[in-house]
């Protein structure tokens, strides 16, 4: 047997996106239109490097049978939670007021500087932003606060944006 092929990597560096928009007609097919709209805020550089802390989980079902010696596994529920954490007086301060409803859609794998466009890939995560938080100041770094954005909605996963 060959060995497998090494497949070639892409840097994260300056290749993700993160945007609150405040309407989405359609989660499961946002449209470059939405993506692109005057009421849209970027909030890619707001955050701090690990400021962005989407997680998922997968609950799982055990499921016995009759004398079998193994417990055999089904996939249950799915969790999904986000929390942003940002540099004061920024857009996503301003932006993610306690109370406020919309979508967080996050983009890999395309330069920033690129607009949101037909056939690109985004998750849609439908939020309302929880409480901002102060974080303690310490020596040598910015002023920041951190958010709870509740997820209100299902999550779409990498989904095409709509012409």
């Amino acid at each position: 047997m060959p060995l497998e092929a090494v497949p070639a990597g892409q840097a994260s560096d300056g290749r993700g996106l993160v945007l609150f928009v405040p309407t989405i007609a359609v989660p499961g097919a946002p449209t470059a239109a939405e993506l692109n709209a005057g009421t849209v805020k970027p909030l890619t550089y707001s955050l701090v490097p690990d400021g962005f802390r989407h997680a998922t989980t997968e609950n799982v079902i055990n499921s016995g049978r009759y004398t079998l010696k193994q417990i055999l596994e089904l996939p249950g529920t799915v969790a999904d939670t986000l929390e942003v954490q940002y540099v004061n007086g920024s857009p996503a301060e301003t932006s993610l007021t306690e109370g406020v409803l919309g979508f967080i859609v996050h983009r890999l794998g395309v330069p920033n500087e690129t607009a949101p466009a037909a056939s690109q890939k985004v998750d849609v995560i439908p939020i309302r932003a929880g409480v901002q938080r102060k974080v303690a100041p310490t020596a040598n770094t910015e002023l920041q606060k951190v958010q709870k954005l509740f997820v209100t909605g299902p999550v779409q996963r990498d989904v095409a944006i709509a012409a």
